[in-house]
């Protein structure tokens, strides 16, 4: 399939959809468009283009603010604002809250629409009949990066990264006796994934009942078994 001209998107609180499309190669061009409540997302964003090397030929990735979730009549007139129907183009629908993926549509309903499949299988619909597949792959060190972070950083201490069956980043940090500063370090890096911008696992021995208690709810706990 020949590369299109734009694929125009909504960047979520998971960073894996963006960087599964900016790896995919279809298209030369990406619009990613951010509500003003993933502002701070944007800039991690922004950060992680500036630094990228690519292997191959760099696309071109442009970045825009539309506004919040909530106001709707004036994001629908700042999508309409920002898509360039002039193009061969597509559009993303991984991401984005639904009143935001149903402006575009119905601004655009006949164009292409492209979706991200577990694991990292993106596909291409034209009239609602599949055209192209394709199996995405990028590390999931890329995927810390591009929110802010190094392999070495102090929040990533005694965690390991993976991709999950899904294609979900997960971050799994093992201890032996659960501390505060452990469980201060999950809250900081739910605050750079997003709450369900990733999978949390915490395998530990033993954790006091006071630091049980302040364990966020979404981390996955695993206790080892003693010898």
């Amino acid at each position: 399939m020949d590369n299109m001209d734009t694929v125009y998107g909504f960047a979520g609180h998971s960073i894996v959809p963006t960087l599964a499309l900016i790896h995919s190669k279809t298209a030369h061009r990406y619009v990613f468009m951010f509500t003003e409540e993933l502002s701070e997302n944007k800039l991690m964003f922004e950060r992680y283009l500036k630094q990228k090397i690519w292997e191959d030929d760099e696309p071109e990735i442009v970045l825009h603010t539309i506004g919040p979730v909530g106001d709707f009549s004036n994001t629908f007139q700042k999508i309409k604002e920002i898509i360039d129907t002039n193009q061969e183009y597509a559009l993303f629908l991984q991401n984005g809250a639904k009143q935001l993926l149903l402006a575009m549509i119905l601004q655009h309903p006949s164009v292409p629409r492209i979706f991200l499949q577990e694991p990292l299988n993106l596909e291409i619909y034209s009239s609602l009949q599949l055209q192209h597949e394709q199996n995405v792959e990028f590390s999931p060190e890329e995927v810390i990066i591009a929110r802010g972070l190094l392999p070495d950083h102090p929040l990533l201490e005694n965690t390991t990264l993976k991709f999950d069956h899904r294609g979900r980043i997960q971050l799994t940090k093992t201890v032996d006796q659960v501390s505060e500063s452990d469980v201060a370090s999950i809250v900081q890096l739910i605050a750079k994934f997003g709450r369900n911008g990733a999978v949390y696992r915490l395998v530990y021995n033993y954790a006091s009942r006071r630091i049980w208690n302040t364990i966020p709810s979404n981390v996955e706990c695993i206790q080892e078994e003693e010898e």
